[in-house]
């Protein structure tokens, strides 16, 4: 697997200064970034800013209302940028209010079209999918696995009371993605930089490399101190063991 921060992760610094908190990405040794929103740049000044700093793009986080209400724009920016992975990032109660099956057939033809595309539709975790059983695997079983990938949130999956590394390898090849997501619930904040926390991070990647995943990503949802600390610590972690 290669490496790459979900950007989410580095929300503040981002906003203070856009293009130094990138250059500091490139400088921690991370040749890939997934992006969560714009920052206030277009799609032709992240590909330039990326190119100049020697970054790519590994995919997005992009809102379900954008990519129903245009997808068009999103395949064009993702052309523009240069990922491949759309990700839905979370949805609200209401969208899965009539299951999770009908859930991924609401997802199915947009992972279609991005599909003629060349583009490649993931859906992102949190806990919410397994408060009333597996919903990851009812999602998954209702979609066509040519329309819909898994991006799996493996701290999310521990957090829902399921097992990550079993979930990872029940997915297989629908599995590209996979944020490298570490945690302490006796900390505050709970997340922690990979492999300063609870998570089987070792297992979780050879599972995730068994199933031939592209990407893994750091994240934190919030960081103990300064995020792009936090973002070293992780990838010092886990450069030698993708």
């Amino acid at each position: 697997m290669k490496l790459s921060v979900q950007l989410y992760t580095l929300r503040d610094p981002l906003t203070a200064d856009f293009e130094g908190t990138l250059a500091k990405v490139r400088e921690i040794g991370l040749e890939n970034v997934e992006l969560a929103g714009d920052f206030g740049h277009s799609a032709s000044e992240w590909r330039e800013t990326l190119d100049r700093l020697g970054l790519s793009a590994s995919g997005a986080h992009i809102g379900l209302a954008l990519l129903e209400e245009d997808l068009d724009k999103v395949i064009a920016d993702a052309k523009t940028i240069g990922f491949r992975y759309v990700i839905v990032p979370w949805i609200g109660e209401d969208a899965y209010a009539d299951g999770w099956a009908a859930f991924g057939k609401r997802l199915e033809p947009l992972g279609k079209k991005l599909a003629e595309e060349g583009l490649t539709l993931c859906y992102h975790n949190h806990d919410f999918e397994y408060k009333n059983g597996d919903g990851m695997t009812e999602l998954y079983g209702a979609t066509d696995p040519d329309a819909l990938k898994a991006e799996i949130d493996a701290a999310w999956v521990k957090i829902g009371g399921y097992d990550p590394v079993e979930t990872v390898r029940a997915l297989g090849s629908r599995v590209p993605l996979v944020h490298l997501k570490d945690f302490d619930p006796e900390k505050t904040p709970r997340w922690t930089p990979a492999g300063y926390g609870t998570m089987p991070l070792i297992e979780l990647i050879a599972a995730a490399n068994e199933a031939g995943a592209e990407y893994g990503v750091i994240e934190l949802d919030e960081s103990p101190g300064d995020p792009l600390e936090a973002v070293r610590e992780s990838f010092v972690y886990l450069s030698d063991k993708v």
